[in-house]
């Protein structure tokens, strides 16, 4: 058989077989957007360029036929650059947001849009995992958020922002009632132990999300009962006990131990505790400053100085976060860091390459909407979906109907979306080329399920391609040219009558959220960045 090399690797080929189905049978990883399987190349994207020795220009994988002897470079530096720069330009034309504006605000990175769908279709289960992936303690913060995130509802420049607080919290109180939230399956011990120090939300949160890693946690508070400030401090009136001792009971279940009426303020203690620990967290609440610190680690006047991307401090095994770092009226933001410490602290005793717990995920942004993207937005909002998608379930119909206000500005497959993974590898810039106006936002669904938003579209062809293939009626075809060209259904046919059966493969098939069904709206899995 005829044979290539492919970085430094020989490889054989079939006659008539391009570069990148030889490269991905021998598992190099060559990104495309616009190549499938059983449809012709289109050679729209180029994120699939290589560099071929003895030629002047790169050249799409996709469609380059492998030839004997050829050299081909994949993973160069100016094989980067070039997909680097062929991903910018597809990102300057993608009118989309990855997350909803109100996610970006939460100080917990709750996915909201995704939780208001679920609450729409009735899942309770769905919605409790959603809002536990980020919230230890939904029902708490249901009654005592401040709900930043409400600030930045798209709807509350229409009509008034979504009641997302409302929203969590009655997911909580309707898991509380079914009984879903019994004790969460843990993964085997991973024989490492934690001290946290410091039994409020920062504490009880870290604690929730290292269990759940599989390490075996131990809190430890100088006052009688666990809960910090939302004991200690709150109004039983705002947030009742019953439901503090509720969520802090779920925690315990998880085989956290608490070790109370013990304190920690010298660093004979502090020594012992480390002794017993492979790592130590602080979460104590704000620092006094007109107190000696008696620790070794590094202190400032807002609190322990920590690095602010893993929460490391100073001293050597031992991590900080909520106020004991920077004072803070905001619990939802205490138990936000206290998932992202524990990521650190996971990160730190499975010995990996210590990546910053913070999100650091690629996020296209839309910025300010037009009158006429609104009214878009909301003439196809979940209220709108058909009756079989909207279901109450466990849920009260008062919760589905606030729910179903959700806009779901956000993109309804983020979490599979090649262009946003591809970019966040390459590091690319979404507004490198991005000039004047863009694209207009369009939304519209379809009683099939489909949600068509063409403002995402990059053009790839995977959609036409698959409904010529399979001779659909009528199909779909590109209508005008250069920078106006779009995907269109001839005769003014609806998107999805178009597509006909290959509905499904052409929603599987866009790499963007131009195409998607709002029942496979799922939350990612907990712990992901």
């Amino acid at each position: 058989m005829p044979t290539l090399t492919i970085d430094q690797q020989r490889l054989t080929f079939e006659p008539g077989e391009p570069i990148l189905n030889v490269a991905t049978r021998a598992g190099l990883s060559i990104p495309t957007l616009c190549h499938l399987k059983g449809i012709e190349p289109p050679t729209s994207c180029y994120v699939c360029v290589v560099k071929i020795t003895g030629r002047n220009s790169l050249a799409p994988a996709c469609a380059t036929l492998a030839e004997e002897g050829m050299i081909v470079e994949s993973n160069s530096e100016e094989v980067h650059t070039y997909r680097k720069r062929a991903l910018e330009l597809l990102l300057s034309e993608h009118a989309g947001d990855c997350e909803g504006p109100c996610r970006r605000i939460c100080p917990a990175d709750l996915d909201i849009p995704v939780m208001a769908s679920q609450i729409v279709g009735g899942d309770l289960m769905g919605a409790t995992h959603t809002v536990r992936e980020r919230l230890a303690l939904p029902g708490v913060l249901g009654h005592i958020c401040i709900a930043p995130c409400e600030k930045g509802c798209v709807r509350a420049a229409i009509d008034g922002a979504v009641a997302i607080r409302e929203l969590h919290k009655g997911v909580a109180e309707a898991a509380m009632r079914s009984g879903h939230e019994s004790k969460p399956s843990l993964p085997p011990s991973s024989g490492k132990r934690v001290t946290i120090i410091g039994a409020g939300p920062a504490g009880l949160s870290s604690a929730y999300y290292l269990s759940l890693l599989g390490h075996a946690c131990t809190i430890v508070d100088e006052r009688e009962e666990p809960g910090g400030l939302l004991r200690y401090g709150c109004d039983p009136s705002l947030l009742p006990r019953e439901i503090l001792d509720h969520e802090i009971s779920i925690i315990q279940s998880l085989g956290v131990q608490f070790e109370m009426k013990r304190s920690v303020r010298d660093p004979q203690t502090l020594e012992a505790l480390l002794e017993r620990s492979d790592a130590l967290l602080f979460a104590t609440g704000a620092y006094a400053s007109d107190q000696p610190w008696p620790f070794a680690m590094a202190i400032s006047p807002k609190g322990i100085t920590v690095d602010v991307k893993t929460f490391e401090t100073s001293q050597k095994q031992v991590f900080a976060c909520g106020n004991a770092i920077a004072a803070s009226r905001l619990a939802v933001r205490s138990v936000g860091q206290g998932r992202l410490a524990a990521l650190s602290i996971d990160t730190f005793l499975t010995g990996q390459v210590h990546a910053p717990a913070s999100s650091s995920r690629t996020d296209s942004r839309l910025g300010k909407l037009e009158p006429e993207e609104l009214r878009q937005l909301v003439s196809s909002d979940l209220a709108s979906l058909p009756l079989e998608v909207r279901k109450a379930g466990s849920f009260a119909l008062p919760l589905v109907e606030s729910a179903s206000r959700c806009l779901q500005c956000d993109c309804g497959k983020k979490e599979a979306c090649a262009l946003r993974t591809y970019s966040q590898e390459y590091k690319a810039d979404r507004d490198h080329y991005r000039t004047g106006k863009r694209k207009q936002v369009k939304r519209k669904r379809y009683p099939s399920g489909l949600v068509h938003e063409p403002g995402k579209c990059i053009d790839c062809g995977r959609c036409i391609g698959i409904t010529s293939a399979s001779h659909a009626q009528p199909g779909l075809a590109f209508n005008n040219r250069g920078f106006d060209v779009t995907v269109k259904a001839p005769f003014n046919a609806d998107m999805d009558v178009a597509m006909g059966v290959t509905l499904e493969q052409c929603i599987e098939a866009c790499p963007v959220g131009a195409l998607w069904k709002e029942k496979q709206r799922k939350s990612a899995t907990w712990n992901a960045s």
